[in-house]
């Protein structure tokens, strides 16, 4: 009786051990299904970019930068010489949790890539961690140096893998790196500008001269890719491209880059000869407006253009630069004068040293005395203010001002390069002959050095306007090219006006303030200028001790096959362009003369 009704409650503990048990699994198979419905349907979404953010990247390419080019010599369709190009480095890293053979690798690394010992095997045996740095700047042959030996060691840790078996890596990555390059340094960094950082401190763009305007040309454009990642994080084959590179546009410049170097190299010795604070000179052809050479001191280096103690030195001061250029307008107000008829080149006037104006203003000629009969050419050879006033004085004020905007005043010159000023010339709108006559001999006014010479050449040229270039060519990346053509823009002076003033300024030369701009066999014209330099903060002019001396002339004067222009910034060495600028104009003739064998002709 005992044994039946203990083998009945047994079979009832059976029973419901069994029946719990059922019920068990079958919750958790529920619980199961539940859990899968969640994260299948409702959460697909959220998982499917986690596991895409497993297996896939996205890149963004970037094309290569275009690269910037001058011509090596004279010679039409001379071989080019890089100004800006391209460099391939390739930064190397690691992903420690792919490492298997820290020791072995470690090896490799101090041994190719110079490393340190200790602190490389610390970041091989990093956990935890996808990435480490090992080093940046590694040029592509040593970089093949690198592959080879790993190439070796991955083939020994591999050795006794079947096919079956899953490959292990190295652990070893690399990037490639595009950095630019500027191979002259110094000479023509304001002309180029540099790649810089843009304002997410990322990416680069180009800051200054031909790298900032040109940027878009220049960048080209990037793609976008998605790709599947491997194991080891290496890219697979594509599987979308939403678009394609393009790589950047190369530019050809009008730039010879023989000028250049000898250009820069003179004005570098002149701003130390004459102690003064900056200086700038500008080649342009006289009948294209090709720009040949193009200098500023001091200067910086564009490869290391952080290290600069004061970044106004990047500014280009040919064309951003406005100053009160004084006596070298007078050239171009006795052309306004003699193209309107108001005096000729032997026209006589009584020079008494001065000339009041209403208001009391009373100007003077710069010497202080009296000359007493002059003419045109005279006013010219010795610098009178007050003989360029009386050849402009029966000049109407509009009509002045109107000949000073179509010589290029008062507006952008277009060159194409970043920083350009338009310079200010407002005050002939002012009522009163007082500002015509000021703006007469360079005062009230100002300009920059590239309008200074684009009007000049405007003597030199005949007559005519030109448009300054400096890109001659841009190759773009599908083959395709865009040449630039000279272009005259405007006639502005009669060629018999042109011709006269020319003579005048070779008098000027030959016999006045600027002999020392003489190249013997040759006849030069120019003409110098001493310039005082307004107080902003008092609104009067420094004293003599801070004057700006600047040389505008072309050569030879018959046909000219350039017009320079030569300006110091406050030299202390001597007091008048006729002493600084001047002579420095004359050795880069000399120099311009021979270089492109131009026969003497006197």
């Amino acid at each position: 009786m005992y044994n039946n009704r203990h083998n009945h409650n047994n079979l009832l503990v059976s029973n419901f051990r069994i029946n719990t048990l059922q019920w068990v699994i079958f919750l958790l198979i529920i619980a199961i299904v539940i859990r899968l419905f969640y994260l299948q349907i409702l959460q697909n979404e959220k998982y499917r970019e986690i596991a895409n953010k497993q297996h896939q990247t996205i890149k963004v390419f970037e094309p290569e930068r275009g690269e910037i080019f001058a011509f090596t010599d004279k010679k039409e369709n001379s071989q080019l010489y890089p100004l800006a190009i391209n460099e391939i480095y390739y930064e190397v890293y690691v992903n420690p949790e792919l490492v298997t053979r820290p020791q072995n690798l470690r090896d490799i690394l101090v041994e190719v890539l110079e490393v340190e010992p200790e602190e490389t095997l610390a970041k091989l045996e990093k956990t935890n961690d996808q990435y480490e740095a090992i080093k940046k700047n590694i040029s592509q042959d040593k970089l093949e140096i690198l592959i080879a030996a790993l190439d070796n060691l991955l083939a020994d840790i591999n050795k006794d893998k079947i096919d079956s078996e899953k490959q292990l890596t190295t652990g070893v990555f690399w990037d490639k790196q595009i950095l630019r390059f500027y191979p002259d340094k110094e000479v023509g960094a304001h002309l180029l500008g540099f790649l810089g950082f843009a304002e997410d401190g990322v990416s680069r763009v180009g800051k200054y001269g031909l790298e900032a305007y040109w940027q878009d040309d220049l960048a080209g454009t990037g793609k976008r890719v998605v790709a599947e990642k491997d194991i080891s994080g290496r890219l697979l084959p594509f599987s979308e491209i939403e678009s394609l590179i393009e790589d950047g546009s190369d530019l050809v410049l009008t730039i010879d880059r023989t000028v250049q170097y000898q250009t820069c190299k003179a004005l570098e010795r002149a701003v130390a000869r004459y102690e003064a604070e900056s200086g700038t000179v500008i080649v342009m052809e006289t009948q294209t407006g090709a720009i040949k050479a193009m200098c500023n001191y001091p200067s910086f280096d564009p490869n290391q253009y952080n290290q600069v103690e004061n970044i106004d030195v990047y500014n280009n001061l040919a064309v951003y630069d406005v100053y009160e250029p004084g006596s070298v307008m007078k050239a171009i107000s006795m052309a306004i004068a003699i193209d309107t008829g108001k005096v000729k080149a032997d026209t006589v006037y009584e020079d008494t040293g001065e000339v009041k104006f209403a208001g009391g203003f009373v100007v003077k000629n710069s010497d202080l005395e009296a000359h007493g009969l002059v003419d045109m050419t005279e006013v010219l050879a010795s610098s009178l203010n007050t003989g360029v006033i009386f050849a402009t004085k029966d000049i109407k004020n509009k009509i002045y001002e109107d000949y000073m905007s179509k010589f290029g005043f008062g507006q952008e010159v277009k060159l194409k390069i970043s920083q350009e000023n338009k310079g200010d010339i407002s005050s002939l709108d002012k009522k009163g002959d007082i500002y015509k006559a000021t703006a007469s001999y360079g005062q009230g006014i100002t300009v920059t050095a590239m309008q200074m010479l684009n009007a000049i050449n405007v003597l030199a040229n005949k007559g005519n306007l030109v448009q300054p270039y400096i890109v001659s060519e841009i190759d773009y990346d599908n083959g395709q090219k865009q040449e630039f053509e000279p272009q005259i823009l405007k006639r502005v002076i009669s060629e018999g006006t042109a011709a006269t003033v020319s003579a005048m300024l070779a008098n000027v030369v030959d016999n006045g303030h600027a002999t020392k701009a003489q190249v013997p066999g040759y006849y030069i014209a120019g003409k110098t200028g001493t310039a005082q330099v307004a107080n902003p903060e008092t609104g009067r002019y420094y004293d003599s001790s801070r004057v700006i001396h600047n040389f505008v002339g072309f050569a030879p004067v018959e046909n000219p096959k350039f017009t320079m222009i030569t300006k110091l910034d406050f030299p202390k060495a001597a007091a008048f362009a006729a002493d600084t600028t001047a002579p420095l104009f004359g050795e880069i003739a000399k120099f311009l003369l021979e270089y492109y064998q131009i026969p003497p002709n006197r």
